[in-house]
């Protein structure tokens, strides 16, 4: 470990301990049996932490984990550290001290702690690397003062907890409300004589029930594409039609009050997976009327290096803490169970289509996102590492 004692920070205090005080601490945790041996048997990860946010204690649970024999080699690290959270060595006080962190609930939680001398409970949405690439991970942490200024810390993976309370809202709340209205416009079919009246209800309705396939196959596709079995469908489609035909579905949509203008002039060949495309784009527009109330939509098209660029815009601004957390799954500002929107752009588009996913948002010129994707799609690119 580097001998570091202060270095910058833009959120929680970067000073660190150096490696022999940290040996003294560790040893002191031994010495006076501050740890009882009933933390051995806990199948979580229990840590104790200094005052620098350091550990000086693990039990054997981590190490089995992280899979590390000797407990000196983690020692003076930060827990963002041991996990390998994609912010951790970003800045040379590592853990805690990005912007980032700043909504990290795991450094809330020790900080929170240690201000107040009381026990914090809170949910950590992380983003870690791994052997596969980038992975996302949900937990509960715990925080709590012990002796010595020492904060005990308390780590449970609620990952899959978190998936399924997503996919269950999916399946019993959204599904359920576009069969709601498939089942409505069926019933309305068999009250009315009019041939005419009835082909355009027969429409509606046939659209609807296509919405619910959809939404299906989404899931499904995005359950996949974690698993690491989505298997792409490459063919050759026209950039200007796939956005004019998404574009038209939303106009008839009822439910739509705001205007959607389309900037798409460009006539490209893509070579690529056109309903995994429609996906992030569709995930991109949603997203965008949703927040829209009543001002205009523009969804724009362009070539650029090899990419087509697919931008939408909406005139909302997204505050910077909403900002820092925008691509973690299960993240959202909907309400529990939501949040798999941007998080499938960014794995699809990225993981899969091998392009990009980025946004900008300003109080000047509100929201974009943009979606970069290659024009010719290598089979072999398509590579998932999430579990």
């Amino acid at each position: 470990m580097t001998e570091v004692t202060y270095t910058e920070t833009q959120f929680a205090p970067a000073k660190r301990l150096l490696d022999g005080e940290i040996k003294i601490q560790a040893e002191q945790i031994i010495d006076q049996n501050l740890v009882p041996d009933l933390f051995k048997l806990i199948p979580s990860v229990i840590l104790v932490l200094n005052k620098e946010r350091q550990v000086i204690y693990s039990n054997d649970v981590l190490l089995e984990t992280i899979g590390v024999s000797d407990r000196r080699k983690f020692l003076g690290m930060r827990p963002g550290e041991l996990l390998n959270c994609i912010h951790s060595n970003t800045t040379k006080g590592g853990c805690g001290t990005t912007e980032n962190c700043s909504v990290c609930g795991s450094i809330q939680a020790i900080l929170e702690s240690q201000i107040t001398k009381a026990p914090i409970a809170k949910e950590c949405l992380l983003t870690v690397n791994t052997e596969r690439g980038e992975e996302c991970l949900e937990l509960s942490i715990y925080a709590a003062p012990i002796k010595h200024d020492f904060t005990l810390f308390i780590v449970r993976d609620i990952s899959e907890e978190k998936k399924r309370q997503m996919y269950e809202r999916v399946f019993f709340h959204d599904l359920i409300n576009s069969s709601g209205a498939a089942k409505g416009l069926i019933s309305l079919l068999k009250e009315i004589t009019d041939i005419n009246e009835a082909r355009e209800l027969s429409t509606y309705a046939f659209e609807a029930i296509e919405q619910v396939l959809e939404e299906i196959n989404s899931q499904k596709s995005l359950r996949n594409a974690e698993n690491g079995t989505l298997n792409l469908n490459l063919s050759e489609f026209r950039v200007k039609e796939l956005v004019e035909k998404l574009v038209e579905q939303y106009k008839k949509n009822n439910s739509v009050t705001c205007p959607i203008e389309v900037k798409c002039d460009i006539d490209v060949m893509v070579f690529s997976d056109v309903v995994l495309v429609r996906r992030v784009l569709n995930n991109m527009l949603k997203n965008a009327l949703e927040s829209s109330y009543m001002d205009t939509v523009t969804v724009e098209g362009i070539k650029k290096d090899g990419y087509v660029e697919f931008k939408v815009n909406n005139r909302q601004y997204i505050p910077k803490d909403i900002q820092l957390q925008m691509f973690k799954r299960t993240f959202s500002t909907k309400g529990e169970g939501r949040g798999l929107g941007t998080y499938s752009m960014k794995l699809l588009g990225e993981k899969y289509l091998g392009g990009y996913i980025k946004f900008v948002s300003t109080e000047e010129f509100g929201t974009t996102f943009v979606f970069g994707l290659p024009i010719r799609k290598v089979q072999n690119q398509a590579i998932s590492y999430f579990n």
